[in-house]
């Protein structure tokens, strides 16, 4: 799902910048952390949203490849795409204070429409997860009956 949504808490993102070999391109995109259990999430992700970057990505709707995420950078979150030969630079300090410090470790990259997702550890969810509960967004389970909270099933029925 593109755009705002319930369970989708928008982050601060001043700018991605993008390097494809020896190409440099830098964009504006919406960045979310994307709630379990909340429109259509199956797991708590980040979305990376912006008209062709999925192509950028060369990968298609649904697709997913292995990349890396690094918040040892000094100023910005770092995906690395090593069969791509592919940087993305997440300007963002919000991101970088959700994220766990000093991190670096194995993500997936996967293609949605108009943008792409990064799908993470349970290592870095657990600070997504976290971060969305003081927000008012608990992870919750995408089946209804296994929801014991009668709130969330009203809140889900009204989508239906």
């Amino acid at each position: 799902m593109t755009g705002p949504a319930p369970g989708k808490i928008s982050i601060k993102c001043n700018k991605v910048v993008i390097r494809l070999r020896a190409q440099i391109s830098t964009i504006r995109p919406n960045l979310y952390i994307h709630v379990k259990g909340y429109s259509l999430a199956r797991v708590t992700h980040i979305d990376v949203e912006y008209p062709g970057l999925e192509k950028i990505f060369g990968i298609g709707y649904r697709e997913v490849i292995p990349a890396i995420l690094s918040t040892q950078t000094r100023d910005c979150v770092l995906i690395i795409v090593p069969s791509r030969e592919l940087h993305m630079l997440i300007y963002s300090e919000e991101l970088r204070e959700i994220l766990p410090k000093n991190y670096r470790g194995g993500c997936v990259v996967g293609g949605k429409v108009d943008g792409i997702f990064i799908g993470v550890k349970r290592e870095v969810i657990k600070y997504l997860e976290e971060f969305a509960s003081s927000r008012g967004y608990p992870p919750r389970s995408k089946h209804l009956k296994e929801s014991s909270d009668t709130n969330d099933v009203r809140t889900l029925l009204d989508y239906v």
